[in-house]
Parts: C-alpha cells; structure tokens; sequence
C-alpha cells in the first residue's frame, strides 16, 4: 500500500509540475500579446502624466502644494514603470526570444528591462535602447522627485508645528536636575 502511495505521489508531482509548465507558457503567450494590446493606451496615458507632472512641479513652488505634488508624481511612476516593463518585454522578445523573456522575469520580473536593453546595446538598435533608458530614468526620476517633495511637506507641517508650540511658555518648574551624585 506504500508503494502504490508513493508512485502516486510521484505522479502527482510530475503533472503539477507539468501543469506549471503549460500554465507558464500559456501566461507567457496570452500575457505578451496582452501586454502589446495596451501599450499604445500606456504610452498616451504615460504622455499626459508627464504634462501633468510638469504642472505639478510648478505646482510645488508654493509649499503648501507639495504633498500633493510629490503625490501625483509619485503616483504617475508606476505608469511609467509599466510602460518601462512592458516595451522592455517586447524588445527582449524581438530581439532575444522566448528564452530571455523567462530568464528576464525570473530575476524578479524586472529583468526584462535590463535583459532588453542588452539585447538592444548587441543588436545595435539604439533608439530601442535609448527609448527604455529614457523611460527609466523617466520612472524612477518621478519616484525620486515624488518622495522628496512628499518629505519635503511633511516637514514643513512638523516646522509649522513646532512654531505653535514655541510660543507656549512653560513656567513649571524643574523638579529634581540629575547630577554625578545620582549615579553613585
């Protein structure tokens, strides 16, 4: 009866791993084409972000408009970042194939986007490498700017309150100063 447990399980094991497999490439197959279908609706919407974010850092001139400013640019990223991944998958896919595609998305899922710039960089397609730095320095530039301008909000509340309590004069006094006696 163990043995037939066993060889069962065994098995088990070689159709999950081979469903794993089929659902992979399945994923891999219906997820790029998915991917290619919207990338020309990311890119229109990643272009009215960026004038959105101009505006914004305008905007964050005056100080009071600096949350939400840092907000919006921060928030817009993860737009650029997915425009970033997406043509990063489709030039390691027309460049290198399917093989770097899977390495790409193995080393964390971002990996696409270095694998193709690599691609592009051996291929000699410039503009397709320049295009996804472009895009990078594009999405982590508005991470960056966005946290520094959200910080830079919330410290000038923490200033502003600080300033209120300034001017409330504390007139209790000193109950015990610790000395080297204490500690003796």
């Amino acid at each position: 009866m163990q043995t037939i447990k066993s060889i069962g399980s065994t098995l088990l094991g070689i159709v999950v791993i081979f469903g794993i497999f089929i659902a992979l490439g399945l994923l891999f197959t219906f997820g790029a084409k998915l991917a290619f279908t919207i990338q020309p609706f990311i890119n229109w919407l990643a272009g009215i972000l960026l004038i959105i974010n101009i505006i914004a850092l305008l905007a964050a001139i005056v100080p009071k408009a600096r949350g939400v400013s840092g907000l919006i640019i921060y928030t817009s990223s993860f737009v650029f970042g997915l425009g970033t991944w997406i043509f990063g998958l489709a030039a390691t896919l027309a460049l290198w194939g399917w093989i770097a595609v899977i390495i790409g998305v193995l080393l964390g899922g971002v990996g696409v986007v270095p694998i193709g710039m690599l691609a592009a960089i051996f291929n000699g397609e410039w503009g397709i490498f320049w295009t996804l730095f472009i895009y990078l320095i594009l999405t982590y530039g508005a991470r960056l700017i966005g946290t520094m301008l959200v910080s830079s909000a919330d410290n000038q509340e923490q200033h502003d309150e600080v300033e209120v309590n300034d001017e409330v004069i504390d007139v209790a006094p000193v109950t015990h100063k610790r000395t080297w006696k204490d500690i003796e």
